[in-house]
């Protein structure tokens, strides 16, 4: 029998040893496995890699299939959230679309920039995000960064408050809260697909369109750093497939025909949209730049009566829990190792996350509200310190500190342990009188702050 000689290393020196041939090549393999295997896990990401976030609307908690809905089919959320971190405490800032949408893209509770609830089609029309803020596309531009948007804008009609007047170099989508899928009408019946601050007449349907956009962003840019913002309509209302026919068509005389399923159809669109994401992470494999891009998806608030927050109490519009948590997962191929955390996270902690893990530089003047959570991409044990952190719509209010929640509704308050209730089913207000004191003096110090903001909407 052959043997080979070899060195291995001791307690305070080095031995020879003589083994045999064939346990010596599997000893071989196995060191060089584990060497691959640690290569791929802890893999030091590049200083600028690209950046895509893609925005559901009113996709609840429970609307996805990794998330344990049985009924709606999401492989390729799925395969993300296999894959990278599947988020199970990640909260939208707002409960209603424009306020996540300002806190996404300033880093800010929405109170703070007065976003605090949805310019609509039909009484906001003058209104938009102040063009002082300074927005993650424009620190990212500022960075050399070549930014986009597709889809879905709601921080301002007029051609004033444009992305592209904002630090996008493109925007291809609609300007309001939803569109007709087919026509691209809004709710106040008027046309709203735009190029840039141009209004386009492009046929098609829109999470199609807005996958399209994506992917054409993506080939064009393919070699330097990007970012694209993809922000979905689905599954928003109106509730449509690609056969569907148009509930609006510019006339307040059209009558549309009614929706026989909306649960079914809900379910469809949001497969749709699966399959879109589908398309841009085969795209990305295919340009060979997976390995240098950071996705993260999520939701701007939970669903509505139509979804599913499941297993979380209440839904669009309000401040229980199903109002806010929102799935969320953040993929990076090579990079971040497949897991689930229970960090406790916010919209608005996307912007300085993009920001630390890109070396953009945040102006002076800049105050960010959010806080970077870099060190949780790259590094599985990472564990931040505890924050409260506060929500807000009309006259309610909720204010959580590590597990317990104060919310107030109709002028009633409710305190919740989530930890033991999270469902939010038993008020344990009387029993707990002094998490109750300190959550309420944060609660009324953070509104009173805040409404000293002038709000728009």
């Amino acid at each position: 029998m052959l043997n080979w000689e070899f060195k291995i290393p001791g307690i305070n020196t080095f031995k020879t040893m003589r083994v045999p041939k064939q346990r010596f090549l599997i000893a071989l393999q196995l060191v060089f496995l584990a060497a691959l295997s640690y290569g791929q896990a802890e893999r030091v990401p590049t200083q600028r890699p690209n950046i895509i976030v893609i925005l559901a609307d009113d996709l609840g908690y429970g609307d996805l299939a990794c998330y344990g809905n049985q009924i709606n089919q999401t492989p390729n959320l799925d395969k993300l959230a296999q894959g990278g971190i599947k988020f199970l405490d990640f909260h939208s800032n707002g409960v209603v679309c424009s306020p996540t949408r300002a806190a996404l893209l300033t880093g800010k509770y929405p109170q703070s920039t007065g976003i605090t609830g949805v310019i609509t089609a039909k009484s906001h029309r003058n209104v938009g995000l102040d063009t002082r803020e300074v927005l993650l596309s424009e620190i990212l531009k500022s960075n050399r960064y070549k930014t986009g948007i597709v889809g879905k804008w709601h921080l301002g009609y007029d051609t004033l408050y444009s992305p592209v007047k904002q630090g996008f170099d493109i925007f291809k989508g609609y300007t309001s809260g939803n569109v007709d899928y087919i026509s691209h009408y809004d709710q106040e019946n008027y046309f709203d697909w735009w190029l840039n601050t141009d209004k386009s007449d492009e046929k098609g349907y829109t999470t199609d369109l807005i996958t399209q956009h994506a992917l054409s962003f993506i080939d064009q840019n393919k070699d330097s750093p990007f970012f694209l913002y993809v922000a979905h309509e689905s599954p928003h209302a109106p509730y449509q497939v690609r056969e569907s026919k148009p509930e609006r068509n510019g006339s307040p005389d059209y009558k549309p025909e009614p929706v026989a399923n909306k649960k079914k159809v809900y379910g469809q669109m949001i497969g749709i949209m699966d399959e879109g994401i589908g398309r841009i992470m085969a795209a990305l494999d295919e340009h060979k730049i997976a390995e240098n891009t950071l996705v993260l998806f999520v939701s701007d608030n939970g669903a509505n009566e139509v979804g599913s927050n499941h297993p979380y109490r209440g839904h669009k519009g309000q401040v229980w829990e199903g109002g806010h948590r929102v799935p969320a997962i953040a993929y990076w191929k090579g990079v971040i190792p497949s897991q689930t955390s229970t960090e406790l996270l916010l919209t608005m902690d996307i912007y300085p996350t993009i920001a630390e893990l890109t070396g953009s530089k945040i102006p002076n003047s800049v105050c960010l509200e959010g806080r970077s959570f870099k060190n949780l991409l790259l590094n599985k044990q990472y564990k931040s310190p505890e924050r409260p952190v506060f929500w807000g719509f009309n006259n309610n209010a909720a204010v959580r500190k590590g597990t317990w929640k104060l919310l107030r509704e109709k002028n009633q308050y409710y305190l919740y342990d989530l930890s033991k209730d999270p469902g939010e089913v038993t008020n344990v207000m009387d029993g707990f009188p002094a998490q109750t004191k300190e959550l309420r003096q944060l609660l009324d110090t953070w509104e009173k702050a805040k409404s000293a903001i002038p709000a728009k909407s």
